[in-house]
């Protein structure tokens, strides 16, 4: 590699030194035909293209631009949450859905929640509502994502196949894991805008931070 650039900076100063005697050349010429308007002219040509030379080799000689560094996620959930999205808006019919949706489920390797007691309280009487996990996705009501080996938060959001109902938002824990736009109409179809951030040590789910979802019409 350092022969190569050795190899490189030798060329580049020959170069500069043959554009220098050509040059030189050109303004003797230029001032034995001062007289001469046609000498004239080639001299302001050859002069040109001197300049024009030099410029080029000024930009060979000069060290190669680094091309930007890819903009990292904001957050390590951006991807996930984007897809699950995609997934949420092409749902087709309950089969198919399904199929994706397990689909999605098995690469993701989530894991299915459903809340069992969404007004269950600690021990110092704080809002703990109880989740447990299911092994299907279709039997979920929420999915987990996990952000990394060695950490205890996932990602949550709603199983997008079963939309957004009453009996979810009242009796089923949604209300307390996302905020949303519900006002009593069902909805077959959502979007999350924020997954909740959940916390699971020792089979235990904690909510750390609920999400945001945005009900859908037909």
């Amino acid at each position: 590699m350092n022969f190569v650039i050795v190899l490189s900076f030798v060329a580049a100063l020959l170069a500069l030194v043959a554009a220098a005697l050509a040059l030189v050349g050109v303004r003797a010429v230029r001032s034995r035909a001062a007289a001469v308007p046609e000498l004239q002219e080639k001299v302001k040509i050859l002069e040109a293209r001197v300049a024009d030379f030099e410029k080029k080799l000024t930009e060979m000689t000069q060290p190669p631009r680094q091309a930007p560094a890819k903009k990292a996620p904001a957050n390590p959930w951006d991807d996930f949450l984007a897809d699950y999205n995609l997934l949420a808006a092409s749902l087709d019919g309950p089969q198919q859905g399904q199929e994706a949706c397990d689909r999605f489920f098995a690469l993701r390797s989530l894991k299915g929640l459903i809340c069992l007691d969404p007004t269950a309280k600690q021990d110092d009487g704080k809002p703990a509502p109880k989740f447990v996990e299911v092994g299907q996705a279709g039997k979920s009501n929420f999915w987990a994502w996990p952000m990394g080996k060695e950490d205890v938060r996932y990602a949550v959001v709603p199983n997008p196949l079963k939309g957004y109902t009453k009996n979810l938002h009242e009796k089923s824990g949604m209300k307390e894991t996302f905020a949303s736009d519900y006002a009593g109409k069902d909805a077959a179809r959502i979007q999350a805008k924020l997954p909740a951030i959940f916390t699971a040590t020792d089979g235990q789910w904690t909510i750390v931070q609920p999400g945001i979802v945005k009900l859908l019409e037909e």
